[in-house]
């Protein structure tokens, strides 16, 4: 699990492979969404492509952010079937 400070840029990265050949495939409409511990969204949207399979969303946050455990979705279509990828990232505030 990674870990960030208010302030930081929150860099998420997504992996997709095809669930049968694990071969590296690009969904349609890959979206990422970051969720507060209060469960509001920070970011929902598009993620931009880095290579075949790989794609990536930034997320900043702020002196107002809440600390603790922040959830992050990353999720697309491929061959007709959603694939979901979930991490769990915690925002602490370092003395």
């Amino acid at each position: 699990m990674e870990k960030y400070e208010r302030g930081d840029t929150i860099r998420v990265t997504a992996v997709f492979t095809d669930p049968d050949t694990d071969a590296l495939v690009d969904p349609t409409n890959p979206t990422c969404e970051v969720y507060d511990p209060d469960g509001t969204t920070q970011l929902s949207g598009a993620m931009s492509k880095l290579g075949t399979g790989t794609y990536q969303a930034e997320c900043q946050t702020e002196f107002a952010d809440a600390l603790g455990y922040w959830i992050v979705r990353c999720y697309g279509t491929y061959n007709s079937k959603r694939g979901a990828n979930i991490d769990r990232i915690k925002l602490v505030e370092v003395i």
